[in-house]
């Protein structure tokens, strides 16, 4: 098992830690900076390191952007642009929290 103990020691600080960069860039709108933000937190909750998991379980800003992501309606042609595949991981994000995304209807 690998040490994250640099994560829980930086979440905040220095200059808001990995908590601001995790929160700028979801924040950003930029489909790229999401994707890094998404996956980076991905593998955070990979981790299944308890104390990392409560952290970002209980940063109720993270959660709400990566729910707003995850809650996104693809088109075929934003699969294209790599946004298909930031909503898939922000789903994942979710089902490691707990949080269940919108089921999706089949029509």
């Amino acid at each position: 098992m690998n040490d994250y103990t640099i994560f829980l020691q930086n979440w905040t600080e220095p200059s808001g830690g990995i908590h601001g960069y995790l929160r700028r860039f979801l924040a950003s709108g930029d489909p790229t900076f999401q994707h890094i933000a998404i996956w980076t937190l991905l593998q955070l909750l990979e981790s299944e390191d308890s104390r990392l998991l409560s952290l970002i379980s209980k940063s109720e800003e993270i959660v709400q952007m990566v729910t707003d992501i995850a809650d996104r309606n693809i088109e075929s042609d934003d699969e294209d642009n790599g946004e298909g595949e930031v909503v898939s991981l922000a789903r994942r994000c979710l089902e490691i929290l707990g949080k269940n995304p919108k089921t999706l209807v089949e029509g």
